[in-house]
């Protein structure tokens, strides 16, 4: 017999259980909470189909970058990704440039960029260490940002990204969320931006 513990995921799910903080169970709601703490593990989470699939993430990778350099011009096959990741190194460093007259919270997430540029050493890198990070390791946006030093809606943004560019590619990104696009989703996306204006974050 293996002495290796087994736990059933759904031992909670069936009607005829009882339930899961009781008498009967014997469990504390501080044992049930990390119970469910332990439900989501790191590898447990959502990966898209195309990011388990080394060519085709690479290749939405390079993508992103180059779209990032070329904004519209279509990327060609074969791509010398170092030219390429010095190009938009260039570009982080030196190119794109903060207007005096912009927010400040906008000047600080600009600095906040390059500064993580720098750190994951190229842009390509930084975009690579946010799907490896994100997706195949598990970790959620908090921790992607902390590891990065980004905030974690740039981590979501960057991720959001490259699945549109997946998508483009013809890429199995899996089923969007049904709120994807829709009214509600882009009335929710202006509610949060004016209320990130009217609080300066």
């Amino acid at each position: 017999m293996s002495s290796v513990a087994r736990f059933d995921d759904w031992q909670f799910q069936n009607h005829y259980q009882t339930h899961p903080v009781s008498v009967e169970s014997k469990l504390s709601f501080a044992d049930y909470g990390r119970m469910s703490t332990q439900h989501r593990a790191q590898g447990r989470r959502w990966v898209p189909p195309f990011a388990k699939n080394g060519k085709q993430l690479q290749r939405v990778l390079l993508v992103r970058v180059w779209r990032y350099c070329h904004s519209a011009t279509p990327a060609p096959e074969n791509i010398d990704w170092q030219q390429l990741n010095k190009a938009a190194q260039q570009r982080v460093l030196s190119y794109y440039k903060i207007r005096a007259t912009s927010p400040t919270i906008q000047k600080e997430m600009h600095a906040q960029h390059v500064a993580a540029v720098i750190k994951c050493g190229g842009y390509l890198q930084l975009q690579a260490a946010c799907a490896y990070r994100g997706w195949l390791l598990g970790e959620n946006s908090v921790s992607v940002g902390e590891s990065l030093g980004i905030s974690p809606n740039c981590v979501r943004v960057i991720l959001q990204r490259l699945r549109d560019i997946a998508r483009s590619l013809g890429y199995d990104c899996g089923q969007p969320h049904p709120t994807y696009r829709s009214k509600r989703h882009s009335a929710l996306l202006k509610k949060a931006w004016r209320q990130r204006k009217q609080t300066g974050g």
